[in-house]
């Protein structure tokens, strides 16, 4: 289906923006775990920063343009299910695989959700995959593969919680996909933010909240807050509302080429030498997509 020529431009921009928000993540979530974080609660930490931001961001936008949809009924129980059970979920698995292996595999596994979009966006949507789009898939997947470049260090449950997170972000993306136009990403965004910090939140009760120490490891969490969060959640969601569920996955494959750039130069994860060959099939996997 023909793409509106702001689409063109504006979505792509908005899936690659989310994509290197998230690539981020590894390098934020590094010093809080020095500092013996748990993953759920450096998520519960993360969203419960973001979400006060972006409602904050909501309301100066109603304030401008006084037009802003709240999301109600269905809509409303959708974004709040995205949240409790899908991007909770997909984070949970993802921030517990990163205390298992190393950041570039874990978001290799991850995105391997792109295939889990292709495939069932056809009886879920009936959106049937073109030879096109099918093409950019394997080269996008292809390109994930070089970019990890090794699979050691990596113990057997970070792998099972790094795949788990591809199927379960599958699964957020097509939803996504069926929210209405009329309610804008950042309302969106801001109602996934905070049921996921609800869901975390109930999550470390038992422990009780747990708080970073160092300022290295609260820089860490108002990274995941303001950049992995509160632009790469409304990044997404405004991404995927102009390209659809196939093409933004695709695009979306992105990220671990951020994470093995950011692996290699900051947190000292070896690099594979088929990185740049991994990184060129998923530049031309994107060239397809946006010509799909």
């Amino acid at each position: 289906m023909p793409l509106h020529a702001h689409a063109r431009l504006s979505g792509p921009a908005l899936i690659l923006v989310a994509a290197a928000s998230f690539g981020l993540m590894p390098l934020f979530s590094a010093a809080p775990y020095r500092d013996g974080i748990s993953p759920p609660e450096l998520l519960s930490l993360r969203f419960t920063l973001a979400s006060p931001l972006l409602w904050a961001f909501v309301l100066w936008a109603f304030v401008l343009w006084r037009k802003l949809e709240l999301p109600r009924g269905r809509t409303l129980l959708t974004l709040i299910a995205m949240g409790m059970f899908g991007y909770s979920g997909v984070a949970l698995c993802y921030f517990w695989a990163l205390t298992l292996a190393p950041g570039v595999v874990v978001s290799l596994l991850l995105y391997l959700y792109p295939a889990f979009v292709v495939i069932l966006c056809w009886p879920l949507l009936g959106e049937r995959p073109s030879v096109r789009r099918l093409l950019a898939l394997t080269l996008a997947l292809t390109g994930c593969a070089l970019t990890i470049g090794y699979a050691g260090g990596a113990k057997p449950l970070g792998l099972v919680l790094g795949i788990a997170s591809g199927i379960i972000y599958a699964l957020y993306t097509i939803a996504g996909r069926t929210l209405p136009a009329t309610v804008p990403a950042l309302t969106q965004a801001a109602v996934v933010s905070s049921a996921s910090a609800l869901s975390m939140l109930v999550l470390t009760l038992p422990s009780g909240p747990s708080l970073p120490h160092s300022p290295q490891a609260w820089a860490g969490a108002l990274g995941l807050a303001l950049v992995s969060s509160v632009i790469g959640i409304s990044a997404y969601l405004a991404g995927l509302r102009r390209l659809g569920p196939a093409r933004a996955a695709v695009l979306s494959t992105f990220e671990p080429v951020v994470t093995a750039l950011v692996g290699a130069a900051v947190l000292a994860e070896p690099l594979g030498r088929g990185t740049l060959a991994g990184g060129a099939l998923i530049l031309a996997a994107c060239t397809l997509v946006l010509k799909s």
